[in-house]
């Protein structure tokens, strides 16, 4: 399902010891625009998270991340993916 806007949030937080790279709430709506599933992955590896953040947002889906990677790096990629 394609929308006319997709929201892309992302938040930096602090560094822990055995916390995931990036935790992402994917959220899935209906031809009506009213949301129908939301999924939370967390991820470990950089090069999957990338690609799956990517997808998501090519396939319409809402994106809200938590990581520990530079927010203003992630935000660059981001426009350089999805322009």
């Amino acid at each position: 399902m394609y929308r006319k806007s997709i929201d892309v949030v992302i938040y930096q937080v602090p560094k822990f010891e055995n916390s995931p790279l990036a935790t992402v709430r994917f959220t899935e709506y209906d031809g009506h625009d009213r949301a129908i599933r939301v999924n939370e992955v967390n991820y470990w590896e950089k090069e999957y998270f990338h690609c799956q953040v990517l997808e998501a947002v090519s396939c319409g889906l809402d994106v809200a991340i938590c990581t520990q990677e530079n927010v203003k790096i992630l935000q660059k990629k981001l426009r350089s993916w999805t322009n």
